[in-house]
């Protein structure tokens, strides 16, 4: 199934996003990639369809009513730090663009000129970024996860060290009392808690014996090349 890419165009001359939305479904883009082109007329209507469309990439119209482009290019920004943005400057407007491009939008394209292999360049390069910017989020949401195994398994062999100690006592006190113990119920109920605290250690043993793990070494020919396995001291 295609990934879905939603391309923004936003301007209030609706004749240019239909010159836009024609030069975009004439694009070959990549073979996995389904192109949903939207349109906006101004900068509040664009900002309510980013909230609800989520497109990957804004083709932004410097100078409409209601606003600047620049300003519009912060309130998307605010709400998406990681949109593709494309600003659309007229002729003449570099130093506009410079502007743009230092408050976070990605290209910018000169309406007049744009040709169908700048506009191609400009999506395809939208496309790739966000492309990393998703993989970039999994890698990090992956590493944290693993971060949170790590803590929980170092405290779980933190807490059974410090409650194998106490238990540790315990039994040795209960072997002592069995010894000195005539009395028969007595001695039943001691065997019982030894019974118990012994049931306890076992249990501690194997959580311990889980609270340090490492990787296997490559092994040529193994069907399992880097699977943890577990280690005690």
């Amino acid at each position: 199934m295609k990934e879905i890419f939603r391309i923004l165009i936003v301007d209030d001359d609706a004749s240019f996003r239909s010159a836009q939305k024609r030069n975009v479904r004439r694009m070959h883009l990549r073979m996995n990639v389904q192109v949903e082109i939207l349109e906006a007329a101004n900068g509040s209507e664009a900002l309510e369809m980013i909230k609800s469309q989520s497109p990957g990439c804004v083709l932004l119209d410097h100078n409409m009513p209601g606003g600047s482009g620049l300003s519009c290019l912060k309130n998307m920004l605010d709400y998406d730090p990681g949109l593709a943005i494309i600003m659309l400057t007229g002729q003449g407007s570099e130093q506009l663009a410079v502007d743009a491009m230092k408050n976070g939008a990605m290209d910018y394209l000169v309406k007049g000129s744009i040709s169908p292999d700048e506009l191609r360049r400009a999506i395809l390069n939208a496309i790739e970024k966000v492309e990393l910017r998703r993989t970039i989020e999994s890698q990090r949401e992956e590493l944290l996860d693993a971060e949170r195994q790590r803590v929980m398994i170092e405290s779980l062999g933190t807490a059974c060290h410090h409650i194998g100690q106490p238990a540790t006592v315990i039994n040795a006190y209960l072997q002592m009392m069995e010894q000195q113990e005539t009395d028969g119920e007595t001695r039943e109920m001691i065997a019982a808690c030894m019974k118990a605290s012994e049931a306890m250690a076992e249990i501690l043993q194997k959580l311990q014996f889980v609270s340090q793990y490492r990787e296997t070494p490559y092994l040529p020919g193994s069907e399992h090349v880097g699977d943890a396995i577990i280690a005690l001291d």
